[in-house]
């Protein structure tokens, strides 16, 4: 350093400034982009993993509002009964569709989420079917249960199943959801780890800077 010494007094506080300064605006250049890396992935952690999780469960919660109908739809005394239990039936379903449509984007995404999404669209049409099916053949029918046709009680068992297969499945879209919130949680928390451990070193190089470039003037 010895052409350090050999400056002027003014040069000297001029470069130990603009070195200090330099060190400064690394520190705060640093300090934004980690913030922005924070941002980023709190954001992806509201818009695609909690987001994700709460229509998926929405979902699901429909799927039982369609098995509650379904249910109801056997005990109707009237025909006003029967007809809101279909209707009911029918908006649970679309309902179901609509929050699973949200989500596939999301569970696009990873291998999990794309295997858990073709279960369910492999599930989803015959359930449907099966619930028409269901639907038609009960309104066919007399109001008194006891002159049901054989084929009701059947039917209604089998959907009962079919559609506690496909809860399965959204339950292991909520299950993979909320593993993917937390994978996001501990990612943000390990960015804000690593950003504080960097501003702090390179506070400390810019401390060691300064004390060595006074003891050298």
């Amino acid at each position: 350093m010895q052409w350090f010494q050999e400056l002027r007094v003014t040069v000297k506080l001029i470069l130990s400034f603009l070195i200090v300064a330099a060190i400064g605006a690394v520190v705060s250049a640093l300090g934004i982009f980690q913030m922005g890396r924070i941002s980023a992935t709190t954001e992806r952690l509201y818009n695609h993993e909690l987001q994700t999780l709460k229509a998926v469960q929405a979902a699901n919660i429909h799927l039982l509002y369609a098995s509650r109908a379904q249910m109801g739809l056997l005990s109707a005394s009237t025909k006003g009964e029967r007809n809101a239990g279909i209707a009911e039936l029918k908006k649970a379903g679309a309902e179901l569709e609509a929050r699973m449509t949200e989500v596939k984007p999301v569970l696009l995404e990873s291998d999990e989420g794309r295997k858990l999404n073709e279960q369910y669209e492999a599930q989803l049409p015959k359930l449907k079917k099966h619930m028409d099916d269901f639907v038609t053949l009960l309104s066919a029918q007399s109001l008194d249960s006891s002159q049901f046709d054989g084929r009701v009680t059947e039917d209604s068992a089998q959907l009962l199943k079919e559609s506690r297969t496909l809860e399965e499945v959204l339950e292991k879209m909520v299950a993979h959801s909320d593993m993917q919130a937390k994978a996001s949680m501990d990612h943000a928390a390990e960015t804000y780890k690593t950003s504080r451990l960097e501003v702090l070193a390179m506070g400390l190089i810019g401390i060691l800077a300064s004390v060595g470039l006074g003891g050298v003037g």
